[in-house]
């Protein structure tokens, strides 16, 4: 962030170590007067992670999605589907992310 000469910090919950590390990283941007995107949309796991992390914090930017319908993945392992509506995202307020597993979809997917 101090030598990167970035305006954007783009935050992979998956890859950085979890909600506790994407939090630091956050701030770390925000003392630095930067802003956060999301990056992870391959499933709606990611994406509802994504969202409600983008809530918690003060200097989002923009919530990664890619709108493309029908994905495999995402759309066999959760019972929920988010869609944008008018450009936006709506954030699952059910327990936990907000999304159900569908086991058996997960279970044919496993390996081993």
């Amino acid at each position: 962030m101090d030598r990167g000469k970035i305006d954007v910090v783009q935050i992979d919950l998956t890859r950085c170590g979890g909600f506790t590390e994407a939090v630091k990283i956050a701030s770390l941007a925000h003392d630095r007067g930067l802003v956060v995107a999301s990056h992870g949309f391959s499933t709606y796991i990611n994406v509802a992670a994504a969202l409600h992390f983008l809530n918690a914090i003060p200097n989002t930017l923009i919530v990664e999605f890619v709108a493309e319908e029908e994905t495999t993945l995402r759309d066999k392992i959760t019972r929920q589907r988010i869609r944008a509506e008018d450009g936006f995202l709506n954030i699952p307020d059910a327990p936990g992310l907000g999304t159900e597993l569908d086991e058996e979809e997960v279970r044919k997917l496993r390996i081993g």
